[in-house]
Formats: structure tokens, sequence, C-alpha cells
């Protein structure tokens, strides 16, 4: 009924505004709520330590970013350049994309323990500092990039790329015409793992490196107060921000469709085919490795769910209750930025800009809102941490069902709208069932993306309400790596249950639409 009587709304002459103003009061309430409550005063004065500390955060997203796209854009050139074969072997490397970072971590603590047995000064030089941060983040981040890549190169029109082999050399081709085409994509994907790097301190937190995010939660967790953590918070939005706005802002000129009518196989030069074996081979390995790394471990699975089980249902509760709340308000933004004709770089950019927000801030405004309201009576359950979840990774869910909306078949719209006979009609049976594959798309990110969190999670949890994601943090700290490991490979595969799901599920109804 509620959903139903909000479409209503939204198909009006100006009904879309609702949903935009939904999608951000709810985007932005952490932010608003602490500034109104608590103002920010003055501009936090960078001292050396915490400069150092903002430092070492730029450093990280930075070359964890390069990395991964890097990387990405040589393993879409190797993958593109061969024959379309099954879907497996072609998208292979998002086996591991729902892989929480901290299972990376752990695998990159198991791989240099072991190595250690024969080089004993890797453990002295390699279990800490800013190299395993970027290593362990690069691997977690690496299947987005290289599917963002994968996406840019199957956009290009195959006519105007295989016309240019006439004149120019496959290699030749593909940096003067296909990668200025690829381009916009890498520099959001970039933008993306930049701010996700850099608003994260859990995994520098278990390398023993000091980030700027780890300040603000330590501040507030010391003193409590939200509006000296409010100010703190400004430097890091700034720079998160201002990536945000130059990496994503480029896509708001990408509105083609797919080309998959044609198959282009380009015959590149040798020094390129190594580059691309190169970024296979590292992809291949973030996936081996942390699967080697907890398979010995598979027999304990069952004593695994008695220990805990009861985190992993709080887990699942708060992630699917942070994709209902998501839902409705991001695929209406979605939808009126894909429909929007004029002022469309100043909406997307407003849209977007909550993801510079951290999670840890996020956690503040949402848990000093509930203290502050008769809301408080809520806090000793999910609902709080499936709305914080929501709030966080509500961009996330917006920018998936944006791209998918650029690419619903416009014409079939425009003829339902002529020949509906009631208000509404073209919108509930022709525009919705369009939808849904961008709003499963994005439902499925933000459960996982709630799954893995720790930060925001770590200000959220109710008392007795701990998810997975901060025990198997917890372990990782204490040096526990048997009972992380086992926790690790529960924690995987119920991602990989949920994606296959997914998968089983859009099979099926693939199958019935046939028919």
């Amino acid at each position: 009924m509620i959903w139903k009587k909000f479409t209503k709304l939204a198909i009006r002459k100006n009904g879309n505004c609702a949903g935009m103003i939904l999608y951000l009061l709810l985007a932005f309430v952490p932010v608003l709520y602490l500034t109104v409550t608590g103002g920010v005063d003055r501009l936090p004065v960078l001292s050396e330590r915490r400069a150092g500390l903002l430092y070492h955060s730029v450093i990280i997203a930075f070359f964890t970013a390069v990395c991964c796209v890097s990387v990405g854009l040589f393993v879409a050139v190797k993958l593109h350049s061969k024959k379309r074969g099954n879907a497996l072997g072609r998208w292979f490397f998002l086996l591991t994309a729902p892989v929480p970072s901290y299972i990376y971590a752990l695998t990159y603590m198991n791989l240099v323990r072991m190595m250690g047995r024969f080089i004993p000064s890797l453990l002295r030089y390699r279990m800490a500092g800013i190299l395993p941060c970027v290593t362990v983040e690069g691997f977690a981040f690496l299947p987005y990039a290289c599917a963002a890549a994968m996406i840019a190169l199957e956009q290009v029109d195959a006519g105007e790329w295989k016309a240019a082999w006439l004149c120019r050399s496959s290699d030749r081709v593909y940096w003067k015409i296909v990668f200025p085409k690829q381009l916009p994509y890498l520099m959001a994907i970039g933008a993306v793992i930049f701010v996700l790097s850099i608003t994260d301190y859990t995994i520098p937190s278990l390398f023993q490196v000091n980030v700027y995010a780890m300040e603000i939660f330590s501040d507030y967790s010391a003193a409590g107060r939200s509006a000296h953590s409010m100010e703190l918070s400004v430097p890091l939005l700034f720079v998160s921000a201002a990536v945000i706005l130059m990496g994503i802002l480029p896509l708001r000129n990408v509105v083609k469709p797919m080309k998959d009518d044609e198959e282009v196989i380009p015959q590149y030069s040798r020094l390129m085919n190594m580059a691309g074996d190169v970024a296979v081979l590292v992809a291949v390995l973030q996936i081996v490795l942390p699967v080697l790394s907890l398979i010995p471990y598979v027999g304990n699975l069952s004593g695994a769910y008695v220990f805990a089980g009861e985190e992993l249902w709080n887990s699942g509760i708060t992630g699917l209750g942070a994709v209902a709340f998501t839902m409705i308000p991001s695929a209406m933004m979605a939808l009126q930025l894909a429909e929007q004709k004029t002022m469309k770089p100043v909406w997307l950019g407003i849209a977007i800009a909550p993801l510079a927000i951290p999670g840890v801030l996020t956690g503040i405004g949402v848990l000093k809102f509930f203290s502050d309201t008769p809301l408080h009576v809520l806090r000793s359950g999910n609902i709080m941490p499936a709305i914080g979840m929501a709030i966080r990774y509500l961009p996330f869910a917006m920018l998936i069902q944006y791209g998918c909306y650029l690419r619903m078949d416009r014409n079939r719209i425009d003829a339902a709208r002529l020949l509906q006979t009631g208000r509404g009609q073209a919108f509930f049976r022709v525009k919705v069932f369009m939808m849904i594959p961008g709003m499963v798309i994005a439902g499925l990110v933000v459960f996982l993306l709630t799954l893995g969190d720790v930060g925001t999670a770590l200000m959220l949890m109710p008392a007795g309400k701990e998810p997975l994601s901060v025990k198997i943090y917890n372990y990782l700290h204490y040096g526990a790596s048997e009972t992380v490991a086992v926790l690790c490979f529960m924690q995987m595969a119920v991602c990989l249950a949920a994606v296959g799901v997914l998968y089983f599920g859009t099979w099926i109804w693939q199958k019935n639409h046939k028919r």
C-alpha cells in the first residue's frame, strides 16, 4: 500500500521531487543534524599529528585506487580481446566481489606468517605499515575496477572500433580512440575506491597505521562530543567530496546503450598482451588466495555457527532492513536523474555528495538523532543499525540504479504512455518492471556492504546485537587466527550464497520470461 501511494505521487508532473527530497533528507541527515544541534563554530586546526594522519589516509587511498584501476584496465583489455565464451569465463573476477576486506587481511597475515617461516625478516617488516593496507584494500576493491573497465569496453561502438583498424594498429586504436571512451568509467570507479578507502579505518588499524577516520572514531569514543567529531570530519569531507565530484561527474555524458551486437577481437602487441596476462594473474590471485587460506577450516563450520550464529543473524536482519529502507528513495532519485533534462550535472553532484561522508560520522549522526528524539525507544533493536546502514549506502544504491535506468528502452516507455487508458498505467505496467533489475542488483550490493561493514556498525550496534563483522574485526586484533578463519569462511559462504540465490533467481525468471 505504501509503495503504491508513493509511486502514484512519483508519476505526477512534479511527483519525482518527492523522491528527491526523501533521498536528500535521508542521505544528509547525519551531517545536517550534527550541524544543527552542535554546529561547526570553527574549522579544525590541522596540527602536525592530524595532518600526518590525513596524509596517511590520502596515500593509502590514492595508491589503492591507482593500483585497482591500473590492473582493472589491463584485465578488461585482455579478457575483451578473447572470443566470447560463457559469462563465468569472462567475468570470473566478480566471484569474490562480495568478500569483505578483512577476509583479505586475514589472508595476507596467514601468507606472511607462512613465508616468515623461511624468511623471518618478513614478519618484522611486512605485518605493519602502508604496504599491507594498500595490498589488502587493492585485492578487496579490484573486482569493481575490473567490472567498470569491462563495462566501458563493451559500450564502445564496434563499427567505429573496426573502422579505425584500417588505418592504425590495435594498440594505437585502443589508446587514441577506445581509452578516452573508457576513461569516465575508470575515473568514476577510482573515485569510489578512493573514498571507500580514505573513510575506512578498520584495515589500517589492523596493520598499525593511524589514519584520519580513526581519529574521528577515537575522539568520539573518548569524549562523546558529536559537535567536535563533526568539526574533525571537515578535512576528510572536503577531500572526499572533491575526489567524488571530479571522478563521477564525467559520467553525466555517458548515455549510450551497451553495444553487444558485434564481437570485437583486437590483436594487441606482445607488450600489451604481457601486461594483460600479469593483470589477469593478479585477478586470479584475489580469488585463489582467500579460498586456499580458508579451505583448511571448512570442517569447523558447524561449530562456528554455534559460536557466532547469533551474530550472523544480527548481520542478516540488519542487512535486509537496510535494503528495505534504501530501495524507494534510491529508485526515485535514480529515475529522476536518468530523466533529468536541465541542470543534470548539478543534481548529480548533489546526489553523489553523500558518498564523501565517512561511515563513522554517519554512525555518530544517526546515534545522536535517535538519542535526542522519541526514536530512542528503537535503540535496543536492529532498526537503528538498519537505518544507519541504509543512509550510509544509499548513494551506492542510487548510482547502480542510475546506471541501469540510463539504458531503459525509451521508445517502449513512450509507446506505453501513448497507449495507456488511465493515468499511471505506463508506469505500473511497463516502467516498474524495467526498473526491477536495477533495484535487485542495488539491493544485493547494499546487503553485502552492510554484511561486511565494521566502521558504522561499531557506532550503532546495540548491546547484545553485535554483528558478525565486528566479531571478526575484534578477533583479528586478538590474533586468534584459527577462530577468525572459520568465521571469515562462514561470512564468505553467506555472501556467495546471496549472490548464488540472485543468479539462480535471475536464471529462473529469464527462463520463464522466454516462454
